[in-house]
């Protein structure tokens, strides 16, 4: 007969100690518990003895293969140092989160849905990560989605670049609003490692030539986009922040940016320098449908290399014989805005005065980083020397010297 199981109890310097052996222990680990009184540890040993033997009178009821198998199941959880019981309540929690999760496709969806009121722009983006998680991933569960599998969907080891940076970022936020939703865990995104960018972070500008070369090309072929580059070029207004802006906004007083216009959301005002002046006198501001191609048609005419739909499309039907040789390279990334600010520096104009007009969040120091040292003030003195060709039977805008920016 079964010996029934005994739990001993003894004085010690702690207090009276009950001792658990992991044979009887729910762990599976060896337990044990101090008590003030001799009698607290003789009732908690008592309270011990009746469970083991609850817990012995079902055992007996076992069936030997259950038995077989959660002996075999210990065996190879015991180079983990894991119990039998921790093993299954793991497994438990595992299923509860698959059962809380949702599949990519319809949290993607969702998600979508919930960034209605952003900026289009924001939106179109964060539509094509959530097309490329579908194309790799497929309609897996979130909570089944493991680390590995998102690096090689969002930027596969060894990515760079800002374009594989930014989609890391939208996959990030679609990653942490489905955790926030309980469908996944924010920690596996965690392990992901996003693509590099330029480390040095410089910044790309025109030179004078380029600047000018692009201005004349607009005059010649696409009059109502000048304005457009020239409150870039000269006022460092974002390209997203050009395409929202009224005529009404653009008066001889200033350029007003309602924040309804702003990448920030907070309003601006800029007082054109007498360059911009010049080029908003001879091309009154005219909001430009068809932005982006009508810009991808003036660059690739003015020598970069990037495509053009209109000018393919005029090459097609006859009217336009061949395109120049692309001499200029790619087209450098913000160009416009760094060239003013960049130049706007060299040629004197204070940090404190352009970071409100630039409606930069950085600070000084980021401006001082990026732009200072890009650009002498020779050049910034040509640069802003740069007026719009006059209307026949005009005569050429003169600059003041002293003042141009």
């Amino acid at each position: 007969m079964a010996r029934h199981p005994e739990f001993a109890y003894r004085n010690t310097p702690r207090g009276w100690e009950v001792n658990n052996p992991a044979s009887l222990s729910a762990t599976g680990k060896r337990e044990r518990h101090f008590f003030r009184t001799r009698d607290e540890a003789k009732e908690h040993a008592a309270k011990l003895r009746e469970k083991a033997l609850a817990h012995g009178k079902n055992a007996i009821a076992i069936k030997p293969s259950l038995a077989e198998d959660a002996t075999k199941a210990a065996e190879e959880l015991k180079p983990w140092g894991v119990s039998l019981l921790e093993a299954a309540r793991f497994f438990a929690a595992a299923r509860e989160r698959e059962t809380a999760s949702k599949p990519l496709g319809a949290a993607a969806d969702l998600w979508i849905l919930s960034c209605e009121g952003l900026r289009p722009k924001t939106v179109r983006n964060y539509k094509l990560t959530a097309t490329r998680l579908r194309n790799e991933l497929g309609d897996k569960l979130l909570a089944n989605v493991t680390a590995d599998e998102l690096q090689a969907a969002v930027a596969p080891l060894g990515t760079a670049g800002a374009a594989a940076a930014e989609r890391a970022r939208n996959s990030k936020a679609f990653w942490n609003w489905s955790a926030g939703k309980g469908w996944c865990d924010a920690k596996t995104f965690a392990k992901v490692e996003m693509p590099r960018v330029n480390k040095d972070g410089e910044i790309s500008i025109l030179t004078v030539a380029e600047a000018e070369a692009l201005l004349r090309t607009a005059e010649q072929h696409f009059p109502q986009s000048v304005a457009s580059f020239a409150l870039q070029l000269f006022g460092g207004i974002r390209v997203e922040e050009v395409t929202r802006l009224e005529a009404e906004n653009v008066t001889a007083d200033g350029i007003e940016l309602a924040a309804s216009v702003t990448k920030r959301g907070r309003r601006r005002h800029i007082t054109p320098s007498p360059t911009l002046a010049a080029w908003l006198e001879r091309w009154p501001f005219q909001s430009c449908p068809n932005w982006q191609e009508t810009s991808a048609a003036v660059r690739r005419l003015a020598g970069w290399d990037v495509v053009s739909v209109i000018l393919n499309d005029r090459i097609t039907a006859g009217t336009l014989q061949a395109l120049p040789d692309p001499h200029r390279g790619a087209w450098k990334q913000n160009a416009l805005r760094h060239s003013h600010a960049s130049y706007s520096i060299a040629g004197g104009v204070e940090l404190k005065s352009l970071l409100f007009e630039f409606g930069h969040v950085g600070g000084e120091d980021l401006l001082r980083t990026h732009y200072v040292g890009m650009a002498s003030k020779r050049d910034a003195l040509q640069y802003f020397a740069i007026v719009p060709t006059p209307a026949a039977g005009q005569q050429a805008a003169k600059i003041p010297t002293l003042k141009i920016a």
